[in-house]
């Protein structure tokens, strides 16, 4: 298994690594009438707007990504100017049936801010998800590591993730990292590590 810089191609593939670990690690493909939502909210703008922190785990294909960003209200901004808007047109308020798509539309419409007490102490971020096909060889914490080594050396201070507050095993494996938990709220637990 290796890394690699994710490319605009890579879409569909990583797309749908999103969707297959979008119900809190585990298949989420039952959960959405749109495929492709989830990617749209959590892959897209890494692979467009954040390209120096955007990699595809590579095994046999695309089968999973490790996408970072240095700066969480710079690309916030960023999605606000030029991410959004497009997907609000795709994806109209009022023709979404079911909770779960409508959830991410309307996070699409109304995108919530990370809160500045967060940012301003770990300005920068990340996420993994790996297919069932990579998942449990042990690269997870490796590609973690590697991730966390780039946002350091472009001069980041600080990293949070998001991680669903039942999803323990990824909990276990942020904590060995050095994550600690900062907020339970919504489902979602925020974690943060400091950086050197």
């Amino acid at each position: 298994m290796t890394l690699r810089l994710a490319q605009p191609h890579d879409h569909d593939a990583l797309y749908n690594v999103a969707l297959l670990t979008g119900d809190g690690g585990a298949d989420g493909t039952h959960l959405f009438d749109d495929p492709r939502l989830l990617g749209e909210v959590f892959v897209g703008p890494y692979i467009h707007l954040e390209p120096e922190f955007a990699y595809s785990v590579e095994l046999d294909g695309p089968a999973g990504y490790v996408l970072g960003c240095l700066d969480t209200g710079s690309l916030e901004d960023r999605c606000e100017s030029s991410w959004w808007p497009p997907l609000r047109v795709r994806y109209p308020l009022e023709n979404v049936r079911r909770d779960s798509d409508q959830e991410l539309v309307r996070f699409i419409h109304f995108p919530e801010r990370r809160p500045e007490a967060l940012v301003r102490d770990f300005p920068s971020h990340l996420h993994i998800d790996l297919a069932p096909r990579a998942q449990g060889h042990g690269y997870g914490p490796r590609f973690l590591e590697f991730l966390l080594d780039r946002l350091t050396q472009a001069g980041s201070r600080g990293v949070h993730l998001g991680v669903a507050s039942g999803n323990l095993r990824a909990q276990y494996v942020y904590r060995s990292l050095g994550f600690q938990d900062w907020e339970n709220a919504g489902g979602e637990l925020i974690m943060t590590k400091e950086l050197s």
